[in-house]
């Protein structure tokens, strides 16, 4: 499409409105709001997180916002959520088209399963609905420090028939990769099949892009430290995998590891440093408590604060 303004030709690259939502949501980026014309949603370029201050076309994916008059194309925008070079970000784009792309055509052609099997979402809603009116599983929430918002914004469920909670997993381009569950009464641990935990992380598709990271192993610890203001990753257990690694190397430059206060989390806080180095920061909590969930909101803060001015100093 060919777009005249003035003396000025301008190419316009047209996308399906879909393909501009699943384009987003693979970068990270929550939609806020939909008009006629744009998704609504906050800007990363200024990080603001009280008023959705930025717009994307619906058809050509171009980005503005309001507040910090940042302007980009959907290229450009993605290379900057998903830290991808220009052509990884074209082959994202590509692939999040109709079912009939190319990508998808070659996977069948070789009959290759792909890395991050996408998990039936229809069952994560649903089992967030449950969770929003379930008296039993809000009580267990809120016993863990959960708020309703959060039990929204992460889309925690709740499974009647197994009386357990469960949290959503997601690739770091945002596609649903299953759940892990946690028992309301004892502390049994389940997983849905196939759930390539080895290969993500709890939250990694919104935090591509922080500049520091605390690095948890529950994912209810992460949602804690989320909810009083920091950005938060679970590696889900003190076991951490090789593509984990990789993944903290490829997205992060500042990672405060906050394991828990045993053997199996000091190992893993020790592993980390020796395989990651510098970008490690050791973020020890104090011996009287076992983990982040034994800290009340206002001992959470106060310790996720205490690094503001260590990142500080090593981004110098």
């Amino acid at each position: 499409m060919v777009r005249w303004g003035g003396q000025k030709q301008v190419n316009i690259e047209l996308y399906s409105e879909e393909q501009v939502r699943r384009t987003l949501l693979a970068c990270g980026i929550d939609i806020v709001q939909e008009i006629e014309s744009d998704f609504i949603i906050y800007c990363p370029y200024h990080n603001n997180h009280r008023t959705p201050a930025a717009e994307v076309s619906k058809t050509s994916g171009d980005f503005y916002c309001f507040g910090c008059h940042e302007s980009r194309d959907l290229v450009q925008f993605v290379m900057f959520c998903s830290k991808r070079n220009y052509f990884e970000a074209m082959r994202l784009i590509h692939s999040k088209k109709a079912e009939d792309n190319i990508e998808a055509d070659l996977l069948k052609i070789l009959d290759k399963k792909p890395e991050y099997p996408e998990f039936d979402t229809e069952t994560v809603s649903r089992l967030n609905d449950t969770a929003l009116v379930s008296h039993r599983a809000a009580g267990y929430l809120k016993g863990r420090g959960i708020t309703k918002d959060s039990v929204e914004k992460y889309k925690i469920g709740y499974s009647e028939k197994q009386d357990m909670i469960t949290i959503p997993i997601y690739s770091p381009d945002g596609i649903c990769v299953g759940m892990v569950g946690r028992s309301v009464e004892g502390k049994e641990f389940k997983n849905t099949p196939g759930l390539p935990r080895s290969k993500t992380m709890f939250n990694i598709q919104r935090n591509k892009t922080a500049n520091k990271i605390f690095l948890v192993e529950s994912s209810f610890d992460a949602i804690r430290i989320e909810q009083v203001g920091g950005k938060a990753l679970a590696t889900l257990g003190s076991n951490i995998s090789n593509k984990q690694k990789d993944l903290l190397k490829k997205y992060f430059t500042s990672i405060i590891v906050v394991s828990d206060n045993d053997e199996a989390g000091r190992d893993m806080k020790e592993k980390l440093s020796m395989s990651l180095g510098s970008i490690v920061i050791q973020g020890d909590l104090p011996d009287t408590v076992k983990d982040v969930s034994d800290l009340d909101d206002e001992q959470l803060k106060t310790f996720i604060n205490t690094f503001d001015n260590e990142i500080h100093y090593i981004l110098q």
